[in-house]
């Protein structure tokens, strides 16, 4: 293997994990591990298929996932 292959992997790898803490984070703040460790995986991931391009709108979707307001089916709707 390449050194400039294996800078590349590991280089996506870092941002994979430096846009996924971002999820992570949030997540374990508002108590939703399941997301934080699927948004965690998911950026590492993308970002290695295609980047920052992938990483920072995959990072976005769970960030909102995450604070979405859940409705409540108790209270009722007016």
């Amino acid at each position: 293997m390449n050194a400039y292959y294996f800078g590349v992997i590991l280089g996506s790898l870092i941002t994979g994990a430096l846009t996924g803490a971002v999820p992570a984070i949030c997540g374990a703040v508002k108590g939703k591990i399941g997301l934080a460790l699927g948004g965690f995986f998911a950026c590492l991931v993308s970002s290695l298929i295609l980047g920052m391009i992938l990483a920072i709108p995959v990072c976005a979707v769970f960030v909102w996932l995450i604070f979405k307001k859940e409705k409540n089916p108790t209270t009722p709707e007016y």
